[in-house]
């Protein structure tokens, strides 16, 4: 995480240095009035913070504020806007007696660097997150372990809130993601149950299940608060002819999720051959669905092994053995769970990574 470390008062300074000393990534911001700065790694401001923070807010995931927490709510309640978007906001008074987790404390990241500056400084960590406290599981935790997306946010307060009350619960790993929420010790009010049956016949009122499936866990559960995760471990490789439109490409994708139960929030990116680096159609696709377009060189697509349907035509005029299957499964590094699809001017099919290691290859 790239960090803003932020102050206006000569103590407050020495306490940033003290942190640019300890995280590699951090930038320090000071008023000008104390003078040019002493490295690349400091900003001298000119005006007020509010102007300041305007500029950098969106730049930075993470903000560590010197300075009192008053002033910091007043700065940054313009500019709040969701869980899901917000960045950590840590706050620490001047002297490094406390690093208070203020903002986004999960899906952000503020707790775990409020605990981060508290081992640098020797700060007392302050962390007010009623799952944290109460020594439970957390959805929104469990999502950033996973890289993944919650489902429905309104139906996550509903079960964190079950879960701070001490209510039973339950989960549901049906992608055998494993947490590492899950591989401790789990408190004595959830258990894990290995099906959706076995969930629904369970004493549980609240539950999280991991997948990346379309589930609807209003009619599968009723009477209990239930949340999806959606882990992102789905490749969707792309081929397609020149010219083709963006509308034409997001289509068929959404159609063969669609088709396939498969979540178009547990996709991790598009993937294509190289040689459609310049094909606007599929470019535009990957901004609509928000989801990074990746490129596979030829010789890689044609070392995969197996391809369950390679394409005469493909080899003839790209000269791959095909492109959505093997871009797929390159990618992902785990099997086919959809094979191509052909629609009009687009193929589609859909592989599902496994375990950890498939992320570094996105």
């Amino acid at each position: 995480m790239s960090i803003a470390v932020i102050t206006v008062t000569r103590r407050g300074m020495a306490l940033g240095q003290k942190i640019l000393g300890g995280e590699p990534r951090a930038v320090l911001y000071l008023p000008e009035r104390y003078g040019p700065p002493p490295s690349d790694r400091v900003r001298i401001f000119s005006g007020d913070l509010r102007a300041l923070l305007t500029q950098i807010y969106p730049q930075y995931p993470g903000f560590v504020f010197l300075m009192a927490t008053g002033i910091v709510v007043r700065l940054i309640a313009p500019l709040i806007k969701d869980k899901r978007e917000d960045p950590a906001i840590v706050v620490m008074d001047i002297t490094g007696r406390f690093a208070i987790s203020l903002l986004s404390g999960h899906l952000g990241g503020a707790n775990t660097l409020a605990r981060r500056m508290a081992a640098m400084t020797g700060a007392t960590v302050v962390v007010t997150t009623g799952t944290d406290l109460c020594g439970t599981i957390a959805p929104d935790l469990m999502a950033l372990e996973i890289e993944g997306e919650v489902d429905d946010f309104e139906a996550m307060k509903r079960v964190s809130a079950a879960l701070v009350d001490g209510e039973r619960a339950a989960v549901l790993d049906l992608g055998g993601v494993d947490p590492p929420s899950l591989r401790c010790a789990l408190p004595s009010n959830v258990e894990r149950v290995p099906s959706l049956e076995a969930l629904a016949t369970s004493e549980a009122i609240a539950a999280i299940v991991i997948t990346n499936r379309l589930l609807d866990l209003t009619a599968a559960l009723p009477g209990k608060s239930a949340v999806i995760l959606h882990p992102k471990n789905l490749v969707v490789g792309v081929g397609c002819h020149r010219g083709t439109s963006a509308e034409e490409i997001v289509q068929a994708i959404q159609r063969v999720l669609v088709d396939a139960g498969l979540s178009i929030k547990s996709v991790r990116c598009l993937a294509t051959v190289e040689v459609k680096r310049d094909e606007a159609g599929l470019q535009e696709a990957g901004r609509r669905l928000g989801l990074p377009l990746r490129f596979c060189a030829k010789e890689a697509l044609n070392q995969m092994a197996h391809i369950p349907n390679p394409s005469n035509a493909v080899v003839k005029y790209v000269g791959v053995q095909g492109v959505a299957e093997p871009a797929a499964l390159l990618l992902s590094g785990g099997r086919l769970v959809v094979e191509k699809v052909k629609s009009g001017n687009v193929t589609v099919a859909v592989a599902e990574g496994q375990g950890v290691g498939y992320k570094n290859r996105v």
